[in-house]
């Protein structure tokens, strides 16, 4: 309660150096458009993949076999590692990745069968759950005068180069004063092969795979207990040692010496800082999200039964159990229909 109740004043206090106001909000759903089948289907699904979720695919499951009691589910959870190699061969319907899916994994579907997997997002990450694809953000040392950077700072600090073709690499070029201005930026972040380094190079560096060399990389450890320690905690540990330093990493491993920074997606945009609400309604650009694949052939449509199933989970209903599971982020209207629309 103690740790809940600092990130609450520090993300009240952020807010106020932003001229951000409003305190995070439980995420309503009623917005979303209610489940209604367009056709009675019957057989077995065969879902297969990430191990974070059993509660939330039984509510899913239940929920939906209210509305199409002719269907039944063959459920094996064994990861989300696992997950793609239900569709490669054949033993799963539906896969579900805890994550966004990594190139290797899309590059094996399409040597096997010649095309792409359908991709569908189910949820945004979460907003400080471990092991629950949490959002990313940027942090300065407490100190720093710093509140915010643009999407393209940030590519250009932690890649080769901006979208300028110019790299940023001291406190100066982001407009910053007096002694820091000279100091050079040292830079802290996931060892590379990570989902978290892997979603980072995709939004920020545009999937370029052309890190600033200077990283300073981390991995996770285990305590005396063998319990892993995500490398988040090693990381803004390391950035409260350098007043000079930024990283990304997750909220639930900050501490008293370092504080998150706003984004704005362009040059005079808002800042805009990583909350509940702003990842819900995608304003924050480091916000992650959860897919399900498919197999689905192109010119072919999708197995009746199956395209019901996903249907459901992106209505109304799916969403209010991915709330009341309050793990994940549910998806908002338009990101739900957007995905609706894949199905087509």
């Amino acid at each position: 309660m103690k740790r809940l109740l600092v990130y609450s004043l520090c993300w009240y206090v952020l807010s106020w150096q932003l001229g951000v106001t409003q305190l995070p909000q439980h995420h309503d759903v009623s917005s979303l458009t209610p489940y209604h089948s367009r056709e009675q289907v019957a057989g077995v699904v065969r879902v297969y993949g990430n191990n974070y979720i059993p509660g939330l695919m039984k509510h899913w499951q239940d929920g939906f076999r209210k509305f199409q009691p002719g269907v039944s589910f063959i459920t094996n959870l064994p990861g989300t590692e696992a997950a793609m190699a239900g569709l490669y061969d054949n033993t799963a319907d539906v896969v579900f990745l805890g994550r966004e899916a990594y190139e290797s994994e899309i590059c094996g579907f399409v040597d096997r069968f010649g095309y792409e997997p359908l991709g569908v997002q189910i949820s945004s990450g979460s907003f400080e759950t471990p092991h629950k694809t949490f959002s990313l953000q940027i942090f300065a040392h407490a100190s720093n005068p710093i509140t915010g950077i643009t999407m393209a700072q940030a590519q250009a600090i932690f890649g080769v180069a901006g979208p300028d073709g110019h790299p940023i690499r001291n406190w100066g070029q982001l407009g910053l004063k007096g002694p820091i201005a000279s100091h050079p930026i040292h830079v802290y972040g996931y060892q590379l092969d990570t989902g978290m380094a892997r979603y980072f190079n995709t939004v920020v560096l545009h999937a370029s795979g052309l890190w600033n060399d200077e990283l300073s990389e981390f991995d996770n450890g285990h305590d005396e207990k063998g319990e892993v320690i995500n490398a988040g905690a090693y990381i803004l540990e390391a950035l409260a040692k350098d007043p000079d330093g930024i990283a990304f990493a997750n909220l639930q491993y900050a501490n008293d010496d370092v504080k998150a920074l706003g984004l704005a997606t362009h040059l005079g945009g808002r800042f805009v800082i990583a909350s509940p609400e702003s990842i819900w309604d995608r304003s924050y650009p480091l916000h992650r999200f959860t897919t399900l694949y498919i197999n689905r052939t192109p010119g072919r449509s999708v197995d009746p039964k199956v395209a019901e199933f996903v249907r459901y989970i992106l209505s109304r209903e799916g969403m209010q159990a991915v709330s009341e599971d309050a793990a994940y982020t549910p998806l908002n209207e338009d990101v739900a229909v957007a995905q609706r629309a894949k199905l087509q």
